[in-house]
């Protein structure tokens, strides 16, 4: 599944009090009232130049502890190493059970032929820049529900979690290459760079899964032990290996 959403259908899954973070601005506040405001102005006055793209593609995976089998590609996951408040280590694996079906998705903003008077202008391009992150994350937020009324992700008595590559619970940037081999960013746009990094900026990419005890966490601290694991998983060298986690 592949496509383009338009903007009107991405406006209301946009979190307002994540866009408002790096601008140090508190929701609920006049100030934050204008940024909005002044956003969306910024939106509707460059629709024509901004595209969000989007792909999702389900695969069957096959399990082996902390790692899933996608086709003859293996994926590894890393466990936390301080339990959570329950006395639990997790890992994103223990949402993926063998035979469950795991989607990959990728979601982009592109703009193209920006007007000078907004290249030129630091704030306006600044404002350009954090309101396109946030629309990347909109259109994961919409492809999820998209999938669940389509695809048959979530349902009764599940939760749908959609870790992203880079993110607190999967730190390693260099998954990004796996995912790409599986799907082809480059089908709605999006390059890699030497170190996993998407390009354009405002670029989003993870899994979509489906678990009764889904929940969203931070790996946390990882131990010089689990490292060295977790290069023997991945088939690199530990010092290959940290370049990722720690990009």
């Amino acid at each position: 599944m592949k496509d383009t959403f338009s903007l009107s259908m991405l406006i209301p899954y946009i979190s307002w009090e994540h866009f408002f973070f790096p601008w140090k601005v508190k929701p609920g506040t006049d100030e934050a009232s204008s940024l909005k405001m002044e956003a969306l102005d910024l939106l509707r006055e460059l629709e024509p130049n901004i595209t969000v793209n989007y792909l999702l593609k389900p695969f069957q995976v096959h399990t082996e502890a902390d790692d899933i089998i996608i086709g003859n590609i293996r994926i590894p996951f890393l466990r936390q190493q301080v339990p959570n408040a329950d006395g639990v280590c997790l890992s994103i694996a223990d949402f993926i059970s063998d035979g469950d079906t795991v989607g990959v998705f990728a979601t982009t903003v592109q703009t193209h032929d920006i007007p000078d008077p907004v290249n030129d202008d630091p704030y306006r391009s600044l404002l350009l820049l954090t309101i396109s992150d946030r629309l990347a994350e909109a259109a994961a937020e919409c492809l999820q529900a998209k999938a669940e009324a389509s695809l048959g992700f979530g349902g009764e008595g599940k939760n749908v979690i959609r870790p992203a590559v880079g993110y607190p619970s999967i730190p390693d940037m260099s998954v990004n290459f796996l995912l790409d081999s599986l799907c082809h960013f480059n089908k709605i746009g999006i390059s890699l760079t030497e170190n996993g990094m998407m390009q354009p900026h405002s670029s989003v990419s993870g899994f979509m899964i489906s678990h009764p005890l889904a929940q969203f966490f931070a790996i946390g601290p990882i131990t010089d032990e689990q490292v060295s694991d977790y290069a023997q998983r991945r088939g690199f060298s530990i010092e290959e290996t940290k370049k990722y986690i720690y990009a």
